[in-house]
């Protein structure tokens, strides 16, 4: 039996050690041909920089990728902002409420119905609507990103309010004389910690490296470009000269890397926290 479970284990070993290496290899090469011109590029895809050079960076910074990264963290950012700000709400009123009012749960069924709609199906009359009333913009954009974020990011805070706080702790913070929204911001808000975390990673990482919405909102003027349509464009622009557009892909990953693995930490201890009250 235990011969049988260690074979069983090697597998997946095996699996997620063959898992590693191809996703290991691709992004290394990336890395690598951001610090080589182009021919060398062509000549030796996965061969390490020799010699390294900086000349790839130093062309984006030329050709402007500093206003298309600052437009990527502005718009990342206030989407964050606003989804952090109305859909635990919105989640705590309607954990509370959708098993004694039929309102609450038909409510909570049609937003997370939104879940199994394509895209594509919308995506047309999405971009005709944003035109027509003027918001094919950064602000219409944020707009769309809060739409868009509700479905999955409501159905789990539902889920973890439900499951993570009681609902004595809204009675014994009503007994000390608090209204609904005391309670929520003092003792319900910071004990979804863990949930803030984890729909913060999920949602910084789609709106950062997003790419269809901000094609169809924003394509129409060069200077509202994020970075990914910027790597697009550029992609295309220099599509003979490999180095500057590894260099951008490079600009893009380590950014989101960054607050990935910063924000990691607090999902750990904030489970460990919740664990140990």
């Amino acid at each position: 039996m235990q011969h049988e479970e260690r074979k069983s284990n090697l597998w997946k070993y095996a699996l997620l050690g063959l898992g590693g290496i191809l996703i290991f290899i691709p992004l290394m090469a990336t890395v690598f041909s951001s610090f080589k011109p182009t021919k060398d590029i062509i000549s030796n895809f996965f061969g390490f920089p020799n010699p390294i050079t900086w000349d790839n960076y130093s062309r984006l910074i030329q050709d402007g990728i500093s206003h298309y990264f600052l437009n990527s963290t502005i718009i990342t950012f206030l989407s964050i902002a606003v989804i952090m700000l109305f859909i635990p709400a919105a989640a705590y009123s309607i954990a509370r409420n959708m098993s004694k009012q039929n309102a609450f749960a038909i409510m909570y069924s049609l937003l997370i119905l939104g879940i199994f709609v394509p895209f594509q199906v919308i995506m047309i009359p999405i971009t005709v609507m944003m035109s027509k009333i003027g918001l094919a913009n950064t602000t219409g954009l944020v707009i769309l990103y809060l739409t868009y974020a509700i479905p999955q990011t409501l159905f789990l805070y539902v889920s973890y309010i439900k499951v993570s706080v009681p609902d004595s702790l809204d009675e014994a913070a009503e007994i000390d004389g608090a209204d609904k929204f005391t309670t929520y911001r003092k003792v319900v808000f910071p004990m979804l910690k863990p949930m803030h975390a984890t729909t913060l990673i999920i949602n910084a990482l789609w709106i950062w490296n997003d790419f269809m919405l901000p094609l169809l909102i924003l394509n129409r003027d060069a200077k509202m470009w994020t970075l990914p349509l910027f790597q697009y464009n550029y992609t295309g622009q220099y599509f003979n000269d490999y180095g500057p557009s590894f260099a951008s892909y490079i600009v893009g990953i380590i950014t989101i890397t960054i607050v990935y693995m910063i924000f990691q930490k607090h999902i750990i201890s904030g489970m460990s926290n919740g664990a140990v009250k």
